[in-house]
């Protein structure tokens, strides 16, 4: 028998509402699964950078001064670093066809030959102050410089030395010191012949100065003077300006622009050296 309508209802209004479908939680294999991830991650030690650190770059290059042309240059640099000690090792080769400023035509080659190596070592007893010494030689036959063999001591200033949140370094050094050099002179071109030695004892003042403006474009400054303290007056000085774009993590193209100063050169040769580089360096 059917029940009245109004009871019907009257049961249906007081059932009971069915429960609302659990939420999802995840499953507890999952959390631990993440937990373990996340403190393996934590725990894997980062790899340290190693003492040695290098370049070797291939570049162009435009010569005036006691030379007109475009060559090649070819340089290379390695740096041992610890927290106590620092080693620099430096060479820059250039044997191409260039033309002698002394010649008015600028129809003749010749065979420009150069070598510079230089070796510098620093002891440090705080991260600001330290000794080193330097000892360097260079040949370069388009200057009349048969070879030249440098020593210098003193002590080092380390201005600034601290990384940047890309993982670049911020370098500011000043090295103050006293430099001897004895320069052999020959002049190669036209009449070979022998030309009069040349002693340089000067107090030396070096700055370098390595600034990356982000991850990508980095700048450095080296400028070193030597004001002759021994016979005749003479003024030495050397600056490099340096600007590398990196292309990968070891590859980078840079443009370089040097300037040498030598207030009492060889007999004809002119007072200021500029070249300007182009090329691509290789970090290691």
């Amino acid at each position: 028998m059917a029940l009245p309508l109004p009871l019907l209802l009257a049961a249906l209004a007081q059932a009971p509402e069915p429960n609302p479908p659990p939420a999802s939680v995840p499953a507890a294999s999952t959390c631990v699964e993440k937990e373990d991830l996340k403190a393996l991650c934590e725990d894997l030690p980062e790899e340290e950078a190693g003492p040695w650190s290098g370049s070797a770059a291939l570049s162009f290059m435009l010569l005036a001064g006691n030379s007109r042309a475009l060559t090649l240059t070819t340089n290379g640099l390695a740096e041992y670093r610890t927290d106590v000690w620092v080693a620099t090792f430096k060479a820059d080769v250039i044997v191409e066809s260039a033309a002698s400023a002394e010649e008015d035509d600028g129809d003749e080659d010749v065979v420009a030959e150069a070598l510079v190596a230089s070796v510098r070592g620093e002891r440090r007893f705080t991260p600001l102050l330290g000794v080193y010494a330097l000892v360097y030689g260079k040949t370069d036959h388009l200057a009349s410089v048969e070879l030249r063999l440098d020593g210098e001591v003193g002590i080092a200033f380390t201005l600034l030395e601290r990384d940047t949140p890309d993982g670049e370094e911020q370098l500011l050094r000043l090295d103050l010191g006293l430099h001897y050099s004895n320069e052999a002179r020959f002049q190669y071109y036209e009449d070979e012949q022998d030309l009069p030695d040349v002693d340089l004892l000067a107090p030396a003042g070096r700055l370098t100065f390595y600034y990356p403006f982000n991850d990508q474009l980095k700048f450095t400054q080296y400028l070193e003077v030597f004001p002759n303290v021994l016979g005749d007056s003479r003024f030495v000085a050397d600056a490099t300006t340096k600007f590398s774009v990196d292309i990968t993590d070891r590859l980078a193209l840079n443009t370089n622009l040097l300037v040498q100063l030598d207030t009492a050169p060889a007999a004809g040769k002119a007072v200021a050296d500029v070249a300007l580089t182009l090329g691509a360096e290789f970090e290691f």
